[in-house]
């Protein structure tokens, strides 16, 4: 045998492409003359690629490719519609969460509508007075003269009806709320 201590049986394919390398063509051919048996695997090897050369090409009785089919055109206004009509039920559920949810954004309920919802109609009452009146005081006082100064006396039309409408110590806002 040559230099090869091993039959180059992987690289007889490639030999008879002539895709090996020329170092490892020469290496493979040297082989080849001393070894009978890589010679003979080459032989069928040789045999195997004329039969498949002689076999015919073969060409596909129709196209391998799909067609496309152009869509139905009354679904177009369908899937138009049916998108409107599933924004405007998430705006609309969105917006009632919002009103509900007694966020900064709307809705909630103030401390004389918890009140009544409790049944304490009195106390309600006494509490929906304070804070029309505090709201109308925030809406007529400028932010400058909102705060008084320290140790003076509030005589603001605000705060004399916040001290008229407000429940004593003991009255019933008082028990409502303690």
């Amino acid at each position: 045998m040559s230099g090869m201590t091993e039959h180059p049986l992987t690289l007889l394919s490639a030999y008879l492409d002539d895709a090996l390398a020329p170092d490892e063509g020469a290496t493979v051919r040297a082989h080849l003359e001393g070894c009978g048996s890589c010679r003979s695997r080459l032989e069928e090897l040789q045999a195997t690629s004329r039969l498949i050369a002689a076999l015919p090409a073969l060409v596909p009785a129709r196209s391998l490719l799909p067609l496309v089919q152009r869509g139905w055109s009354w679904l177009r206004p369908v899937r138009l519609l049916g998108s409107i009509g599933t924004g405007t039920f998430l705006f609309l559920f969105l917006a009632s969460y919002v009103i509900n949810s007694g966020s900064s954004l709307g809705g909630g309920t103030k401390t004389s509508e918890q009140l009544a919802a409790k049944g304490q109609f009195g106390a309600a009452a006494s509490a929906a007075a304070v804070e029309n009146a505090q709201r109308a005081a925030a809406a007529r006082t400028p932010v400058a003269a909102a705060a008084p100064a320290a140790g003076s006396q509030s005589t603001s039309p605000a705060d004399s009806a916040h001290n008229v409408a407000a429940p004593t110590a003991g009255g019933p806002l008082a028990a409502a709320t303690g």
